[in-house]
Order: C-alpha cells, then sequence, then structure tokens
C-alpha cells in the first residue's frame, strides 16, 4: 500500500504541530530550564519540522505495510506525544519525546516499514506519562 498525497499531508501536518507544542512548552517554561535544556527543545522542535517538510516533499508514494494501520500507528503515536507535552513537567521526558518523534520522522523519510513500525512504538513509550 503506497501512502496518498493526502495522507503524506496530514502526517507532516501533525509533525509540525507537535513542533509547535515542543517549542510552546520551552517559551511556557523558559525561566525554569536551563540554557541547555532550552537548547536541546529548540533542537528537537526544529528537527521535527525539518521531518515535517521531508514528509510533504518525499512521502508520497512510501510504501507501508498492507494495511492502514501503519498510518494509524504513526497517527496516534503523535497524537498521544502532543498530550503528553502539554502535561509533563520533567523536561527530560519532554526532550526523550521529542527525540523519539524526531526519529520517526526520519524513518517514515526512509521508507523502511520495520523502522517505522518500530519508532512508532518508540514515540508511544516514550509518550508514557511517568511521574515527574
Amino acid at each position: 500500500m503506497a501512502l496518498t498525497a493526502q495522507e503524506a499531508f496530514d502526517l507532516s501536518k501533525q509533525f509540525r504541530d507537535f513542533a509547535i507544542t515542543v517549542g510552546n512548552h520551552r517559551f511556557a517554561n523558559w525561566q525554569t530550564l536551563t540554557s541547555l535544556q532550552r537548547r536541546d527543545l529548540e533542537d528537537e522542535e526544529w528537527s521535527l519540522i525539518n521531518a515535517s517538510s521531508d514528509m510533504i516533499t518525499k512521502a508520497v508514494g512510501l510504501a507501508l505495510d498492507e494495511s492502514k494501520s501503519s498510518i494509524r500507528l504513526i497517527k496516534k503515536s503523535v497524537r498521544k506525544a502532543k498530550r503528553s507535552v502539554k502535561k509533563l513537567k520533567k523536561v527530560s521526558q519532554i526532550i526523550a519525546i521529542a527525540a523519539a518523534t524526531v526519529g520517526l520522522g526520519a524513518a517514515i523519510v526512509s521508507k523502511d516499514p520495520g523502522a517505522i513500525a518500530k519508532n512508532a512504538k518508540l514515540v508511544l513509550t516514550a509518550a508514557e506519562i511517568l511521574p515527574a
């Protein structure tokens, strides 16, 4: 099954929206973050924006497995990551979620179905809300 142009657009938008969520968290918590944490969050934000851009450019025709389940898993993982960032207080967890999502974006762009599934699950795992 190939990823449609609309699905590629939707995924790209989800990654961009998540990048904005990470950026909003960085600015909302500016005074409590260290300069290293600010930089790490900004780096992940830019990586997510770049992944979003790459997806919209390259993802049309991306071969995923035989069902729509991969696309649903990707969308679910990014939605969960976004919700978790809004609830978490521990910056290291937010950075971990953003980094896992960047890995998912790279897997999508690489057109590797196995890596896509693996990285989508890593995002879900990272987005599990743990005690801060």
